[in-house]
C-alpha cells in the first residue's frame, strides 16, 4: 500500500524566474557546447517548449525572413508557428555560426558535439544539461527534470496575466483546465480572491 497523492497535491515543477536567469547566465558561451546549451535552454524557457519539441527542431523550421519558428507537437504531429524573438534569433545565429558542427549529416538543429554529430534523441540529454548548468549557477531545486522550464514558463505567463486560451494554445493543451496546476503559484493574484473571514 502506498499513500494516495492526488494530481494537484504534487510539488509544482517550476523554478523562480531569477533562477532560470542565473542558469542561463552561468553557461559558458565561449565554447560550442555552451552555445548549443544556451540556445536550447533559452528556447525552452522563453516558449515553454517540451523536450520532445525542441529536439525535433530542424534548420528548415526557422524562417528568417518572416522571423518565425515552426514547432511540431511530438504526440499529435500538429505544427504551429511562433514569432522568433530578437534575443532568440541572436542566440540561434551565434550557435549556427560558431557552435553547430558544420559538417553534420543531419538538418536537426541541436546535435551532439562528438562525431558523428547525431541529433539529441532523448529528454535525458536535456535533463543532464539543465542539472549541470544549475549546479554551476548554484541553483538547487527538488525537481530539475526536462519539463521544469516548460512549467516555469507557464507559471510566469500566468503571473503576467496571459490569457488562459492563448497559453493553452502555446503549450498544446486541449483544455484550459490543464492550466489549473500552474495557478497554485500565482500567489499575488490569489491574494485578491479570498473572502473576508467571518468574526
Amino acid at each position: 500500500m502506498t499513500p494516495v497523492v492526488r494530481r494537484d497535491e504534487r510539488p509544482l515543477r517550476a523554478l523562480p524566474w531569477d533562477d532560470v536567469r542565473s542558469i542561463l547566465a552561468a553557461i559558458d558561451r565561449s565554447v560550442p557546447v555552451g552555445l548549443r546549451d544556451y540556445t536550447l535552454l533559452l528556447l525552452m524557457s522563453s516558449y515553454g517548449l517540451g523536450a520532445g519539441e525542441v529536439i525535433r527542431l530542424t534548420l528548415d523550421d526557422i524562417d528568417w525572413r518572416a522571423a518565425t519558428l515552426r514547432v511540431v507537437r511530438p504526440k499529435t504531429g500538429v505544427a504551429f508557428v511562433l514569432p522568433l524573438l530578437p534575443a532568440l534569433a541572436q542566440a540561434l545565429v551565434n550557435y549556427l555560426q560558431h557552435g553547430r558542427p558544420r559538417r553534420a549529416p543531419t538538418r536537426h538543429l541541436f546535435l551532439s558535439m562528438k562525431a558523428p554529430h547525431h541529433p539529441l534523441s532523448a529528454s535525458s540529454a536535456i535533463r543532464h544539461m539543465l542539472v549541470s548548468h544549475a549546479k554551476t549557477a548554484g541553483v538547487t531545486a527538488a525537481y530539475l527534470g526536462s519539463h521544469v522550464l516548460r512549467h516555469t514558463h507557464a507559471c510566469r505567463q500566468i503571473e503576467q496575466e496571459t490569457s488562459p486560451k492563448v497559453l493553452s494554445d502555446i503549450l498544446g493543451h486541449r483544455s484550459t483546465e490543464s492550466l489549473s496546476a500552474y495557478v497554485r503559484i500565482a500567489t499575488e493574484r490569489l491574494r485578491q480572491l479570498p473572502l473576508p473571514v467571518p468574526k
